[in-house]
């Protein structure tokens, strides 16, 4: 069954968890490209391609695989444009099967919980003025990803995801959310890096005795 089919009662719209469930399930090929799963997902927008893309910055082995599509997303997320796009080159980039399965099972059960509690509210934070924000704010984490702190893709991780969901249900709480948590988030991630730099430099000049 295509991802974008509606269920057998055609009265709703499969929700991000089940799409996400039946690609790493059904998936015929070893590898998955992002050109595979943007066919996949149709036109489902912006949300469900940045949550998609989130997955492997989990990893860090291949967290930079996603960094520049995902900063493509969110810039086009900053111009307003209605659908995002990404060039074949990087349409063409692909993972095994078999990490995109585990990606998808151990953030499923996170999923799940939280669509439980998604719906479209606070329509204000739903706008398209809201989603140039959330594109901002989507691109400073991209920006941080490089960062070689422990748990620091976690901490770019963790509000992509919430932002993506409140993309795909038009949920303004989230997006509330998720900004605020990028903001907390983001300013660890940057107050660490300075002070490390700053630490860093007074050693060395030390040193250098200077």
């Amino acid at each position: 069954m295509h991802p974008d089919i509606p269920d057998k009662a055609g009265d709703r719209r499969r929700r991000a968890s089940e799409i996400l469930e039946e690609l790493a399930r059904t998936w015929p090929a070893d590898r998955v490209s992002l050109g595979d799963i943007e066919a996949a997902l149709g036109d489902r927008g912006f949300g469900l391609m940045i949550l998609v893309l989130t997955l492997p910055t989990l990893i860090p082995g291949i967290a930079m695989l996603a960094a520049i599509p995902l900063a493509l997303l969110a810039i086009q997320l900053m111009l307003g444009m209605d659908k995002p796009w990404l060039p074949r080159a990087m349409l063409r980039r692909s993972v095994a099967k078999a990490d995109f399965q585990r990606m998808v099972d151990r953030l499923l059960p996170h999923f799940l919980r939280a669509e439980k509690v998604l719906k479209p509210r606070l329509n204000y934070f739903a706008t398209s003025y809201a989603e140039r924000l959330i594109g901002f704010a989507c691109l400073v984490l991209i920006l941080l990803l490089p960062l070689p702190w422990p748990f620091g893709n976690l901490l770019v991780a963790v509000p992509l995801f919430v932002l993506a969901l409140a993309l795909i249900e038009r949920d303004g709480l989230f997006a509330l959310g998720g900004i605020v948590l990028a903001a907390i988030f983001s300013g660890f991630l940057i107050t660490v890096t300075w002070v490390t730099a700053q630490e860093s430099l007074q050693l060395a000049l030390k040193y250098l005795g200077m």
